[in-house]
């Protein structure tokens, strides 16, 4: 059972010390076009099983988690006491063997251990269990990204949680109850300072049934970079091409992650020949600092300058952004679509208006989406399960 919880934010400077936050939405936008209800895990659980670990399963650190799922590859990451001969063995729900491939140690880190399966078909459910000669989870499921584009994408996003406190572990509840493929994070992953064991305790360990089945694509923020200039986040999470800022396809969605504690101008110009060269009806932009707001940190003009341009002439319609513990939707901005949500689970703080706000509220929340072929709906729900306000995007073609 969901409950409601009101708790105070500190007073003080909100990113380092406050970890209290409004979990229910003082006020309504436009909740005119409900969200779809529904587990994002259960059908591949159901096909599949849970992956609970077994017996001989406790040398097992962290437990085994989806990245960089592709139309037709996975890798599958986990970390342990001992990693000698251990392997990914995949198969099709009804037990057909597909692969079985042999881990590879992380170079830089002896306990990390990555499996890559390729040669996978779009849009199939497939089973997957860890094994050393001996089972060291239960099976357990994933579902390869859609190659056509006239499928509905549906995810998550939120941003600024990884405190491993109440208002994280309670919004993170409600994010069964939405029917999602993929999930995206808009930087400040792990509080305060981005070490490994605040990865393992504040990330893993809130969201691990949910990393077992789904994607995880996050971007960093500037707590992410406190420790070695970021080195554990990147040590943890398998990006796309390996980089501080990447872009994948999902169905029709061409995903594109920025790093704003990196150079803008560099990332401009990349991200001018990135989208470019894609062909995809949709293109999603997500990223920390965020280019327009009125929360606490307010808008990083610099990135404004930067990358509007860009995403005006590529028909970019949609940017989600963190680092203001608040959310924020803006009036389109030549024809772009900017929101702040940075409600993840750290608490949070004050958000006024400004000439550009369509609707800001001070609470924990996420982000869900669903993405059609003609339109894109973004629902807002809070650490009580409410949805509190919603933006319809009508798809532009460049």
């Amino acid at each position: 059972m969901h409950l409601s919880v009101f708790a105070l934010a500190f007073v003080g400077s909100a990113c380092a010390f406050n970890q209290g936050g409004n979990y229910d939405a003082s006020k309504r936008g436009d909740v005119s076009t409900p969200a779809e209800r529904g587990s994002p895990i259960a059908s591949l659980r159901t096909a599949c099983g849970d992956g609970d670990k077994t017996a001989a399963g406790k040398q097992l650190r962290r437990h085994p988690y989806v990245q960089r799922l592709t139309e037709s590859s996975v890798m599958i990451g986990w970390t342990a006491t001992t990693t000698r001969d251990h392997r990914v063995d995949v198969t099709l729900p009804d037990g057909t063997r597909v692969a079985s491939v042999r881990a590879v140690v992380d170079k830089g880190s002896p306990n990390q251990v990555w499996a890559t399966i390729e040669g996978l078909s779009p849009g199939t459910t497939y089973c997957y269990a860890v094994a050393n000669g001996t089972p060291l989870t239960e099976r357990t499921g994933f579902r390869t990204a859609p190659a056509s584009t006239d499928e509905t994408v549906r995810f998550l996003a939120f941003g600024d949680s990884g405190s491993g406190g109440e208002d994280q572990r309670t919004l993170r509840d409600w994010m069964f109850d939405f029917p999602y493929d993929l999930i995206i994070h808009t930087g400040d992953v792990a509080y305060n300072d981005g070490t490994l064991d605040q990865y393992e305790d504040n990330v893993f360990g809130v969201y691990e049934q949910l990393f077992r089945n789904l994607p995880f694509f996050p971007a960093a923020g500037n707590h992410d970079y406190k420790t070695l200039k970021g080195a554990p986040f990147r040590e943890v999470f398998a990006l796309p091409h390996a980089e501080k800022w990447y872009s994948y396809d999902w169905g029709s969605i061409h995903f594109v992650a920025l790093d704003t504690e990196s150079d803008y101008a560099t990332q401009a110009r990349w991200l001018a020949d990135d989208l470019a060269a894609t062909t995809k009806p949709w293109k999603i932009v997500y990223l920390h600092r965020p280019p327009y707001s009125s929360g606490s940190h307010g808008s990083d003009k610099k990135l404004r300058r930067a990358l509007a341009p860009v995403l005006e002439r590529h028909g970019v319609q949609l940017v989600l952004a963190g680092h203001d513990h608040d959310y924020e939707r803006i009036e389109p901005q030549n024809g772009v679509h900017y929101v702040v949500t940075g409600g993840g689970g750290r608490g949070t703080y004050g958000v006024g208006r400004s000439s550009f706000t369509a609707f800001s509220e001070e609470v924990i929340h996420f982000v869900y989406a669903e993405v059609g072929v003609d339109k894109l709906v973004l629902h807002a729900i809070d650490a009580g399960g409410t949805e509190f306000d919603s933006v319809e995007i009508a798809r532009t073609a460049i």
